[in-house]
């Protein structure tokens, strides 16, 4: 797979984060600062946690050794109605 930005060749693999699950807010919830930011109940998590190692593995993400930047398409785990 080719990068977007340079178009040099991606590493495919993925994203373990330890803790808490990654999520997407929109951005005008992201652009929030403090408490305002935190009570958005929207949020729409990625990966799949296992809550025993306390980590959450989100696969298919891609990294770009010439731009050092991570890109993907990750499914949502919690799709909430709109």
């Amino acid at each position: 797979m080719q990068c977007p930005i340079c178009g040099g060749d991606l590493q495919e693999g993925g994203l373990i984060i330890d803790g808490v699950a990654p999520g997407w807010v929109p951005m005008e919830q992201f652009a929030k600062k403090g408490l305002k930011r935190m009570a958005y109940t929207g949020l729409r998590t990625i990966g799949k946690s296992n809550i025993l190692l306390g980590q959450t593995r989100v696969p298919d993400a891609y990294f770009c050794p010439i731009c050092n930047k991570v890109m993907g398409v990750f499914d949502v785990t919690n799709c909430l109605e709109d």
